[in-house]
Parts: structure tokens; C-alpha cells; sequence
């Protein structure tokens, strides 16, 4: 028997749970694409000295970039398994924005902005998966 945070949902089919999980998606989809478009940014910013000739083996170029596009990968990873697993979904982007938060340092001003994307996104998925997991324990399947 598998857990039931790692069980599809396709079966649940009432409308508060179509739209719960619809919302889930797009929140997810918004939030990855934003996380997208920073990695781009930032691989641009770090590219342009380096279009003007100058030739530099840091390490902290190559950091810059990689700490941008690992969450941009991992919240694409979560998006995709939390299409019809919205307790992985939950688990993963609650995961995400508590590792961000630790990557503001001693900034704590900046916490909210850095984890509200991930929790918002995180408690999408969980009323989606709670909603999806009351449809199936009544027996609402498609």
C-alpha cells in the first residue's frame, strides 16, 4: 500500500477540487516561471563582463549562476510530479520556501518575499490534496 501523500488524485472529480488544483498548477507554474526568469537574469548580468573581453575563472560566476537555476529546476521537478500528486507538490514547494528562507542570511526583512511565493504555492497544493483525498474517501471519483 502506498502513502497516501504519494497517491494520484486523477480519480477525485468534484468541482471544488478540479478548481483547487487548477489554481495549484497555474501558482506553480507563475511561481517557476518567476524563479526562471531570475536564473536568466542573472546568467545575463554575470555574462556581460565577459562579453567585453574580459576573461575570469571565478568561481563565484559559476556559483551565481547554479544557485539560481538548481531552484528553478527543482520547483519545475516539483510542478511536474504535483500535477496529479498534490501532497508531493505541497512537500515540495513547503521544502523550497523554507530553504529560502535561510538564504537571506541576516536579512530578515527579506523573508517574507523570499518564502511567501513557495508557501503560497505549498498551500494551494495541500487544500487541493486535502479536498482531492475527502472526494475519494466518499467515494466522488470520476
Amino acid at each position: 500500500m502506498t502513502s497516501p501523500i504519494l497517491s494520484s488524485l486523477r480519480g477525485a472529480a468534484s468541482r471544488r477540487y478540479r478548481v483547487a488544483i487548477w489554481i495549484a498548477r497555474v501558482l506553480a507554474l507563475a511561481v517557476t516561471a518567476l524563479y526562471s526568469f531570475a536564473w536568466w537574469e542573472e546568467s545575463s548580468a554575470r555574462q556581460d563582463p565577459l562579453l567585453g573581453g574580459a576573461v575570469t575563472t571565478d568561481v563565484f560566476y559559476a556559483w551565481a549562476i547554479w544557485t539560481h537555476l538548481l531552484p528553478a529546476i527543482a520547483l519545475l521537478v516539483f510542478t511536474i510530479v504535483g500535477w496529479n500528486r498534490p501532497g508531493i507538490g505541497s512537500v515540495g514547494f513547503a521544502l523550497f520556501a523554507f530553504l529560502q528562507m535561510f538564504s537571506v542570511g541576516s536579512e530578515w526583512m527579506y523573508i517574507p518575499i523570499v518564502a511567501a511565493p513557495g508557501l503560497i504555492v505549498a498551500i494551494a497544493f495541500v487544500t487541493s490534496y486535502r479536498w482531492g483525498m475527502i472526494d475519494q474517501l466518499r467515494g466522488r471519483t470520476a
